[in-house]
């Protein structure tokens, strides 16, 4: 444990994202708990730590999901807690294969990044429980992350769909917490990270991104198991996502591993 408070501690003193600043013209109070909240959540484990107001979230215009597990539309924050003053967003940084491990149990998949992700944010949860406040940890929420990082400075909506930041490109995994306490929002982040690239469209082995789009019906990781073991997709599948156990596969990430962002800290050469 001490070494991984090490790690993170070293990351940030290289970084210092602007989003760890709170506004010196804040209310005391919420600048003190929200100032606590992103220490917390550092020292938890998380990289990246911003808030969101929930009006500013609401007022992105709700969006249909196309996913073969989810197909709705996005909800706003009140339709999860009523009394929401604060949307709290975490990042954590993927920097090896291990994170993007997929396991099959019986019929479906399990994502042991998603445990990690999910206990960091309990701990934040907690802490604002024993603090007398309501918190509830994302579980399936129609809510867009990706909405909630660009809001909160983390970065850019990508072309590859991905929010981009500048230090840690597209390698990172967010988790949510909705909470009644009052925190001081961060300032979006406005630059556009891609410019004219579009190494990540041109790298999808089938095709399934333009520009700012993703067609799930099309990318590997939205394939049934049949249409994976098909002849159309069995060796793409099986050269961008490497068996390792008879149930343990690695997710497709050849889109991130084509963007220019976050390659020194991924562990991956520089582009040309």
């Amino acid at each position: 444990m001490n070494q991984r408070k090490v790690h993170y501690a070293q990351i940030f003193n290289i970084i210092k994202p602007s989003n760890l600043e709170v506004p010196i013209n804040a209310d005391s109070k919420a600048q003190h708990l929200t100032e606590e909240v992103k220490k917390r959540a550092v020292g938890y484990g998380f990289d990246l730590v911003g808030i969101v107001s929930p009006a500013d979230l609401d007022a992105v215009p709700s969006f249909w999901i196309g996913h073969r597990d989810y197909k709705a539309y996005t909800k706003k924050t009140v339709d999860y807690m009523a009394d929401v003053k604060s949307v709290i967003i975490l990042g954590a940084r993927v920097w090896d294969d291990v994170f993007d491990f997929m396991i099959k149990v019986r019929d479906h998949y399990e994502y042991p990044e998603e445990w990690r992700g999910r206990l960091y944010a309990r701990r934040i949860l907690r802490f604002l429980q024993r603090q007398g406040y309501s918190a509830i940890l994302e579980d399936d929420w129609l809510l867009s992350k990706k909405r909630m990082a660009q809001l909160a400075g983390f970065g850019n909506f990508g072309k590859n769909t991905l929010i981009i930041n500048p230090s840690f490109g597209p390698w990172f995994r967010l988790r949510s917490v909705l909470t009644n306490a009052v925190l001081v929002p961060d300032k979006p982040f406005t630059e556009d990270l891609c410019g004219a690239c579009e190494d990540c469209v041109k790298a999808c082995p089938v095709d399934a991104l333009t520009p700012y789009k993703l067609d799930p019906d099309k990318c590997l990781l939205g394939l049934t198991w049949a249409q994976r073991e098909s002849p159309e997709y069995k060796e793409l599948w099986r050269r961008h996502s490497p068996k390792l156990t008879p149930n343990t596969y690695v997710m497709c990430n050849t889109c991130q591993k084509a963007c220019r962002h976050g390659r020194e800290l991924r562990g991956l050469r520089p582009t040309n």
